[in-house]
């Protein structure tokens, strides 16, 4: 995989929001039900462990991530979520494979 890659992340599986970032921008690639957000309420809870990393806030080279920069000023380490719909398969499996990991459900053990 280049550094330049284009990786799509979301602040949640589910969100509205999603921006672009080079790969060699996204880091702590790792398995999570749970997304970012500082803010009492703003984390999601995901329906199964999806592939989770870290961008810096300002770092995007287009689109825009849910991030209020409340706590100080830019930039700030975000959590963000790879959804494969937006993603093209090498990536996901490239992203995956780097998970430091093995998914685990909040409720009990993959099926």
């Amino acid at each position: 995989m280049s550094p330049e890659t284009e990786v799509v992340v979301r602040r949640h599986w589910n969100g509205w929001d999603s921006a672009v970032y080079r790969l060699a921008d996204v880091s702590g690639f790792h398995w999570s039900q749970t997304s970012g957000g500082s803010v009492i309420g703003f984390a999601r809870v995901s329906p199964r462990p999806m592939v989770h990393a870290y961008v810096q806030c300002d770092g995007a080279t287009s689109g825009e991530l849910a991030h209020s920069c409340e706590h100080g000023p830019p930039p700030h380490r975000v959590k963000v979520c790879l959804v494969a719909k937006d993603n093209n398969r090498e990536v996901m499996a490239w992203a995956k494979a780097q998970a430091s990991d093995r998914p685990q459900q909040r409720s009990g053990s993959l099926r």
